[in-house]
């Protein structure tokens, strides 16, 4: 496979990408079971602020339609949120395991001397730190913070600006294709998604499924 010496630096969506999907997609049925209404509630209004292109401020706009979905005061919204999805949510999803090649792969990127980092749509904080591999990054960007989510540009183009690399010379790394591949695009990136195959038409630079494939694309080695 043709390496790409272009590539400066590599960054990475977390969840999903970093650790395998089966455990975000279980710990998320286990927490919708325990609070159906709220996970119920938090899936829509994100699906609403991503519709609209993002909000000036997300926390104060999803305590907002948090509160109409469920038919509760602000307050209590506010409670929820920051108990159960900022918490506890958070808390069970630092508790996966990273893919087994993830490591050796960051390992020789870095000696390579690409710049690295993540983006993700929540906050980077315990669950992040929790996989392991914060020395490895030079950026992490929560599109949470910003108030525009993937596939808004606005993380991607952050993210660049604090590499001080052009968005030419930078690839995602993603596995959700309408948010991940189509947020990088957007911004200018190179786009490695992570999946079993191409979806139809896709604009991905790469779709891998073996991270030794996406290290000889961007080493060549």
């Amino acid at each position: 496979m043709t390496s790409d010496s272009q590539i400066k630096a590599v960054l990475f969506d977390v969840d999903g990408t970093l650790y395998p999907q089966s455990f975000f997609i279980k710990t998320s049925l286990q927490f919708f079971l325990r609070h159906p209404k709220l996970s119920a509630a938090f899936r829509h209004l994100r699906h609403d602020v991503r519709a609209i292109g993002g909000v000036e401020d997300l926390h104060l706009a999803q305590v907002s339609l948090c509160a109409g979905y469920m038919r509760i005061p602000a307050e209590k919204a506010q409670a929820l949120l920051e108990t159960h999805i900022y918490g506890t949510y958070m808390d069970m999803l630092s508790k996966a395991k990273p893919y087994p090649q993830v490591e050796g792969l960051l390992a020789d990127l870095k000696k390579a001397g690409l710049r690295m980092g993540v983006i993700t749509d929540y906050p980077v904080g315990a669950k992040v730190s929790a996989l392991g591999f914060d020395q490895y990054w030079d950026v992490a960007i929560s599109a949470d913070t910003m108030g525009h989510l993937k596939p808004e540009p606005d993380a991607f183009l952050l993210a660049a600006e604090e590499l001080k690399i052009a968005q030419e010379q930078i690839i995602y790394v993603g596995n959700e294709y309408k948010y991940d591949i189509i947020g990088a695009k957007r911004a200018g990136m190179k786009a490695a998604h992570l999946a079993k195959k191409a979806v139809p038409d896709s604009v991905a630079d790469i779709t891998f499924s073996d991270f030794d494939d996406l290290r000889s694309y961007i080493l060549g080695n």
